[in-house]
């Protein structure tokens, strides 16, 4: 409900009036007392996956923030910009599933040493302010602290900050703001804490961006000397100097570039570089470690000189999506990419699958970029402010005033066209009225639109059918976009789309590509036609059945197979080796020893993967080094040809529920697959899928097509296909004796463990994973994978019983489990031994765990929070628990250790009471049991 209220507002709700809001809407108050707290701003920041509190103009505002519920609502249907509708907000038809990654990724780790908690410790204060890579707090703030620092440009003691702030401006300095000061490094520079008093550290005005410019006290201001024809370096010295500065990343200290130099390149450095470093301040940046060491200033007369304490760097940029550099003194900061493995992002346009231009959705940009907006629209409706640009020149940084004269933005110019018409910005053009120059102050906000690459797609990034499916399926979309390793920070990124808004995820990248196969190669589909030579390739247990129909496309395709294996031996296929896998991609490997294309279809880790042999429909589990990139000169002739392997169904033949037993599978691929004369006459044709599934009658050596002919007749009428299909299992028996098989994870009362929280019922159970052996866990599930997968192909079902331990493939990962139970449908329940969760599989994706993954003791560890004295939980103190600590890495002092026998439940499994703490911040850390304690204490008194 509290959502609600605040999406109904844009510009967000006083904290003032919230109360009243939310009245208004529910008939009640936001009931405080019930929820266990007394004052509603410390309710607020409990929430911050509801709320989402920032000062706008010196008042504290509440705002909804954005949660996967309602994504589609809050977070996707913002005011956007389009490049085809400049100036334009339009509202963006997006509903989002986000797509699972891995949760270890996201969570920094925790820290073990920690602070005892005191009073007031139960909450800490959040950043209300708007985070945007790096660059914390509102616009306003952010200037007065400029405005204060240049007044005290020697520096100023940041314990007299707040008051020197309140005296300025008249207003109180939020305590926020003094711990986000060292994030604003564009705004200051705060001194490193020389001992534990944060109070006794100086705050600088920053560094001018050029240290060539820094005066010394006694030196005349005066012009430097420009450099002669003698003091002029050779494009060739340049580019040697920037290739060796580019190799380290943290800069070159000045005196040791001419020795780096010379061991390097063999040549003596050029001693006039040296002796005036600002001839190459175009390619490189000059700074001190110690920039306010006074007695290490810059003498400004034309050089610099070099001293033991300089650095340099290669200077790098990062041009606009105008691919234009900026012309002007002030660039704005470099975008930060956002932590989540798969961000929303608005595709605004697409020159070209190599220069597709994105916008970040989300509470850090999409947010950061109205509030930039109202504030433009502010500051311009005053006359006063009101600059047109007379003389704009290609590559200038501008604003630009839309069409209906309500909105402003940021552009830049891209072209100047004849007298009298108009400028080219990029998103548009623009009449010369329209255009006005930009305040620096609008440039504290990196630019929102940046440029990606898709990958897969960089043969074919200009071709005609690839820009229409991105015009059709991406531009003017909000998509989920997965990130490519590795990238460097100064390279274009290489991505992946994906369309999570229907049922099934559409990849975008391999829908581009896939519309450039010629259907016509592929022997089209009739029905009631019989089609001779068909080769059966694959049968699946969900009756699925894979087909090839001779075709101009297999005859092509053999052909280039056979290339291929000629290339593959004149060369050394690991120089082929796939170095950036990613799901959708296509490429080749080995089945039954030749080479074969593939499509990955599902990335386990960056070793482990899955892929389908798109022309036999088999899939399989490989690892990436059994991968090869097509052959440059082979790859269009490869793309064009569709997948070979038809999808059918053997019609009037009925799949058990549950599917057919592994015996079944192999007595039906002995059926129908190598045969010399298979007949397929198609019965129907299911358009609706997402692939075309085709249902058909097989013939094997029959002369006639009759249709009791068929093998879907004969299997009908066969009693042993029907024992065969309906057999539920095998004798395959795994009953353990796992109390001397398990290795047991051990602990001691007093211990303190980093840790990650998988599962989070209540305080009183939830489930720990020591973080130090994850990494081990990961490489047990990819080794598991590639065992389990290689061994469902032999056809086995396995009999099971209650306390088995097992290994069982769930959604597409094999775990290791505990049988707890045994249904009649088919389906067992089983306990997840690593993570702590109770699943339900179907028999058939259940293996015995070999001797081989028993050695890495089970992760998932039982617990009950310390320091609480009630054994019954509400549900408003186990949704704050679980709030507080489930998917999140923490650090778990332990109070005491329930041996074995004492814990009925779990045979193996120890529980433990521990102390929770969140140590993420460097503040002060928050112990969980506090908040529970505080709100019982709060409820009862209010009873």
């Amino acid at each position: 409900m509290l959502r609600s209220v605040l999406q109904s507002s844009k510009a967000g709700v006083s904290i003032d009036s919230l109360q009243s809001e939310y009245r208004s809407l529910c008939g009640e108050s936001i009931p405080l007392k019930k929820l266990g707290y007394s004052e509603l701003e410390d309710f607020l920041q409990s929430i911050p996956s509801v709320v989402r509190l920032e000062y706008r103009m010196g008042e504290l505002k509440c705002f909804a923030a954005v949660c996967r519920e309602t994504a589609h609502i809050a977070e996707l249907v913002a005011r956007q910009k389009s490049s085809k509708k400049s100036g334009h907000s339009q509202v963006v038809n997006c509903r989002m599933r986000f797509k699972p990654s891995n949760p270890y990724m996201l969570n920094m780790r925790p820290r073990s040493s920690l602070r005892q908690p005191s009073a007031g410790d139960a909450y800490k204060w959040p950043s209300h302010f708007p985070t945007h890579g790096g660059n914390r707090g509102c616009s306003l703030v952010r200037r007065r602290i400029t405005q204060l620092l240049e007044k005290y440009c020697s520096g100023l003691w940041m314990s007299k900050i707040s008051e020197v702030y309140s005296k300025m401006f008249n207003q109180t300095l939020h305590p926020q703001v003094l711990t986000d000061l060292e994030q604003w490094t564009y705004i200051c520079e705060v001194e490193k804490p020389s001992s534990n008093n944060r109070a006794d550290r100086l705050v600088y005005p920053p560094l001018p961006p050029k240290p060539s410019i820094v005066p010394r006290s006694g030196i005349k201001n005066s012009p430097p000397t420009p450099p002669t024809n003698s003091s002029v370096v050779s494009a060739e010295v340049r580019q040697r100097i920037k290739e060796l500065l580019s190799m380290y990343s943290l800069g070159v200290w000045a005196h040791a570039l001419p020795k780096l130099f010379m061991d390097t390149y063999k040549t003596p450095f050029p001693e006039n570089v040296l002796d005036n470093l600002s001839l190459l301040m175009d390619m490189w940046t000059v700074e001190y470690p110690i920039p306010h060491d006074k007695s290490k200033v810059m003498e400004y007369d034309g050089s610099v000189p070099v001293e033991d304490n300089l650095i340099i760097t290669v200077k790098t940029h990062h041009p606009l999506p105008s691919g234009l550099e900026v012309v002007g003194a002030e660039i704005p900061p470099r975008l930060v990419l956002p932590s989540e493995h798969y961000p929303s992002v608005l595709v605004t346009e697409a020159k070209s699958s190599n220069t597709v231009t994105i916008r970040y959705v989300g509470e850090n940009y999409s947010n950061a970029q109205q509030y930039l907006e109202d504030a433009m629209c502010s500051f311009y409706s005053q006359d006063s402010n009101h600059h047109p640009l007379s003389n704009p020149v290609v590559g200038q940084l501008v604003a630009v005033r839309g069409e209906d004269g309500d909105e402003l933005v940021r552009a830049q110019v891209m072209e100047i066209r004849a007298p009298n018409k108009l400028p080219r910005c990029f998103f548009s053009s623009t009449s010369g009225i329209n255009l006005l120059e930009l305040h620096q102050d609008f440039l504290s906000l990196p630019f929102q639109a940046t440029n990606v690459r898709l990958a897969g797609l960089e043969t074919f990034s200009s071709h005609p059918l690839v820009l229409s499916s991105l015009e059709k399926l991406a531009v003017g979309k909000i998509l989920l976009m997965e990130t490519l390793e590795p990238c460097q920070q100064i390279d274009m990124p290489v991505a992946v789309l994906y369309d999570t808004s229907e049922d099934d995820d559409i990849n975008i990248n391999s829908a581009c590509l896939k519309t450039l196969q010629d259907n016509t190669m592929n022997n089209p589909l009739t029905l009631n036609v019989a089609y001779q030579d068909v080769c059966v390739t694959n049968v699946c247990a969900n009756g699925i059945i894979y087909c090839q129909l001779p075709s101009r496309g297999t005859a092509r395709l053999s052909k280039l197979l056979e290339k291929t294996e000629a290339f593959f031996t004149t060369q050394r296929t690991s120089e082929s080796l796939v170095s950036r896998p990613f799901s959708g991609k296509f490429c080749l490997a080995r089945h039954k020893g030749k080479w074969s294309r593939v499509e990955i279809t599902n990335m386990f880790n960056h070793r482990v993967l899955e892929i389908l042999f798109i022309d036999m429909g088999i899939p399989a589990t490989l690892e990436v080094t059994d991968l090869r990139e097509i052959p440059p000169l082979l790859v269009k002739d490869f793309t064009i040809i569709p997948p070979q392997a038809i999808k059918c169904r053997l019609a009037d033949l009925k799949v058990p529920e549950g599917d057919w037993s592994p015996e079944a599978v192999l007595w039906m691929k002995e059926a129908v697959m190598g045969s010399a004369d298979c007949k397929m006459k198609i019965l129907k044709l299911d358009e609706h899928k997402a692939e075309q599934l085709v249902y058909t009658h097989l013939f094997i050596g029959a002369e006639s097509l009759e249709l009791d002919k068929s093998i879907n007749h004969q299997l009908t009428q066969s009693e042993l296909w029907q024992k065969l299909a309906t057999q539920t299992n095998n004798t395959i028996c795994i009953t353990l004796c796992y109390v001397h098989l398990i290795l047991l994870l051990f602990f001691q009362p007093g211990q303190n463990m980093d840790v990650f929280v998988p599962v989070a019922c209540h305080p009183g159970y939830f489930v720990l994973q020591p973080w130090q052996d994850l990494h081990k866990l990961m490489v047990l599930m990819g080794e598991m994978i590639l065992y389990y997968n290689q061994l469902c192909k032999t056809n086995t079902t396995t009999h099971v019983q209650r306390g088995d331990v097992c290994a069982a493939r769930i959604e597409k990962n094999w775990h290791r489990v505990q049988v707890r139970g045994i249904l009649s449908n088919g389906l067992v329940s089983v306990y997840e031994l690593d993570h702590g969760k109770r699943e339900q599989v179907h028999r058939n994706l259940i293996q015995p765990l070999i001797e081989e993954f028993r050695q890495l003791p089970f992760q998932a560890v039982t617990a009950q929070l310390a320091g609480m004295t009630q054994h019954q939980w509400t549900e408003e103190a186990s949704i704050l628990f679980r709030n507080h600590v489930e998917k999140r890495a923490l650090v778990a002092q332990v109070e005491s250790v329930q041996e074995v026998s004492e814990v009925n439940d779990e045979l193996w499994g120890r529980r433990l009471t521990v102390y929770l703490v969140d140590t993420a911040t460097e503040d002060k850390d928050l112990w969980i049991h506090t908040i529970l304690a505080d709100m019982d204490s709060e409820m009862s008194s209010a009873a």
